[in-house]
């Protein structure tokens, strides 16, 4: 990772929790084949499976090669493998290029000023630990997301998501303040692009606040809002943005 993000974790502290999520995924996403995932509508566990075997896949390729593939790049047989021996292909795939690369290696991604593999190993991270909980959800026994896992997460959701989202003509202005874990996110909504402040502000026009994984569940459309949040028309259109953003 190149630039500084303020929450984030050591890249071997990724790679540990993403070991750790990834068994647990894995065998909901098996008892979950036929269930209905509520977090993605119209998904079973079997279509989670495919959607973050492919997902491992891709940024295994890019970090592979540098650059993000085009065209038809998944080899046939692989797309012929049932959804759990290809989802365990696609996380060994990625552990294999974490181990094969430097940190700081190129790797192409969205964000203009990080173009490594470090980004990677923090946004993968955060995939299987997101998808974990999808799975766990389907069979209603979902386990709350790590809290420094949770509080990065805020900040790459709001940072590396939706402060890069796309403009909305629409936009209030407003501010929303998001509080979790003790730090705090201005969230100003700008018609051309979401303004991130890591400050409290004294006058917002919404706050979203409580746990690190509720707080990061809601803002990923995963969880109702937290109880400690204001219910207005500003946090809707944070949420709306959200929604588009990612």
């Amino acid at each position: 990772m190149t630039p500084t993000y303020p929450y984030a974790l050591p890249l071997s502290r990724y790679r540990e929790l993403m070991a750790r999520d990834f068994p647990v995924l894995h065998e909901a996403a098996g008892q979950a084949l036929t269930v209905p995932v509520p977090a993605c509508p119209d998904w079973t566990g079997e279509d989670l499976a495919r959607h973050t075997a492919l997902v491992f896949l891709q940024k295994a390729e890019t970090m592979r090669t540098g650059v993000k593939p085009k065209g038809r790049w998944v080899p046939e047989e692989l797309l012929k493998l049932d959804a759990l021996p290809l989802l365990e292909e696609g996380y060994n795939q990625v552990v294999e290029q974490f181990d094969a690369h430097d940190p700081a290696d190129p790797a192409e991604s969205w964000v203009p000023d990080d173009q490594t593999v470090g980004f990677w190993i923090r946004r993968l991270a955060h995939e299987a630990s997101m998808h974990r909980h999808d799975a766990e959800a389907a069979l209603d026994r979902a386990v709350p997301i790590d809290e420094e896992l949770a509080i990065d997460g805020i900040d790459e959701v709001l940072t590396v998501m939706l402060g890069r989202g796309t403009p909305d003509e629409s936009a209030s202005g407003s501010t929303v303040v998001i509080e979790s874990g003790g730090k705090f996110w201005s969230a100003i909504l700008k018609p051309e692009s979401v303004s991130i402040q890591w400050e409290d502000s004294s006058s917002p026009e919404g706050r979203v606040s409580g746990g690190p994984s509720e707080v990061l569940l809601w803002l990923w459309g995963r969880g109702p809002l937290p109880a400690g949040s204001t219910e207005n028309a500003a946090v809707a259109e944070l949420r709306t943005r959200l929604a588009a953003a990612t």
